[in-house]
């Protein structure tokens, strides 16, 4: 169980001067926020020598976190302290982390708007300050997070295992259901023309930084003549003639291609193929040394931020992140 959660209070000025005390009930913060709740929490000798400040200091930081009503601990005879209940979020802000940082998808679909919804849905119930940005890209999303710019990066599952295998220290938190990420039937070929009007050295627009949209297109026009396009200026490319074709998530609002005088059509059956569940499912992405991330995230619902990323995408709930 976690405790209700409380306003935050104004984190500490950056610039501000640090005594111990403040230092110490930063660590001890961090400390039980890493921890699951039934979980020993490290006695005041252990967290004495692992912060640096004596033991005085540590029992005060204890009891100024349980009078603040951030966690309730109970002690068991020759067993040491263990956690009760905690405040996700007043702890967060009492460690004296920033905001917590999720990089997004450009919003470009009810998927991803949706998506984005049920996360701030799911950090806001536990008061957990949060941002969202939003980037092209999985390999510039994950660079995001390996610049600590971001503390979760959202990606296809199949983007995030291709990374993760050249990035070890990342790993993948929390993998939603197939549709999560694309819609049934909404990868698709845009081009400028008909087929038949089309000219035979076909020149493809293709994003190199999307792992998902790189290797659709080469499996869908192998050996032709690529233009590198952001994806999301894929169809002002084939209005303006930079390029002829590309493969595109039909999003479910915005620009509607046909009215563009674009045509499309159903990807081939060898790229349909390649469209497996873990291309249309979602992943978090985080590094295995953000220990504090990973305690927000592992109490996150996943079933409750899919029912909200529904009613987004159903249109009875209206986006907000």
């Amino acid at each position: 169980m976690n405790l209700k959660a409380e306003p935050l209070t104004s984190p500490r000025i950056k610039g501000d001067v640090e005594s111990p005390q403040q230092r110490a009930t930063e660590m001890v913060a961090r400390t039980i926020l890493e921890r699951k709740i039934g979980e020993r929490l490290p006695n005041v000798g252990e967290l004495r020598v692992s912060i640096g400040v004596g033991a005085g200091t540590i029992q005060k930081a204890l009891q100024e976190l349980q009078s603040d009503n951030l966690v309730v601990l109970t002690s068991k005879q020759r067993q040491g302290t263990f956690i009760v209940e905690k405040n996700l979020g007043g702890l967060w802000s009492r460690a004296g982390f920033h905001p917590l940082s999720v990089i997004m998808p450009l919003p470009l679909s009810w998927e991803f708007q949706g998506l984005a919804t049920g996360l701030r849905v799911a950090l806001d119930h536990y008061n957990i300050p949060s941002s969202f940005i939003f980037g092209h890209g999985s390999t510039q999303r994950s660079k995001a997070l390996s610049d600590s710019l971001s503390n979760v990066a959202v990606m296809s599952t199949h983007a995030a295992k291709k990374i993760i295998a050249a990035k070890p220290s990342f790993f993948i938190h929390t993998t939603y259901s197939a549709g999560s990420y694309y819609a049934a039937g909404s990868v698709i070929v845009v081009a400028r023309a008909p087929r038949s009007q089309l000219p035979k050295a076909l020149r493809v627009g293709i994003d190199r930084l999307s792992i998902d949209h790189a290797m659709l297109t080469q499996l869908e026009f192998p050996d032709s003549e690529y233009v590198d396009v952001t994806y999301a200026h894929i169809p002002s490319a084939l209005i303006s003639g930079a390029c002829d074709v590309a493969v595109w998530h039909h999003s479910a609002f915005g620009l509607s291609l046909h009215h563009q005088e674009l045509v499309t059509w159903p990807l081939s059956p060898s790229a349909m193929a390649l469209l497996t569940n873990e291309m249309f499912s979602a992943s978090l992405v985080i590094d295995k040394g953000n220990t504090a991330t990973r305690a927000v995230l592992d109490e996150i619902n996943i079933g409750q931020v899919e029912i909200i990323q529904r009613e987004v995408i159903d249109g009875k709930r209206l986006p907000t992140y």
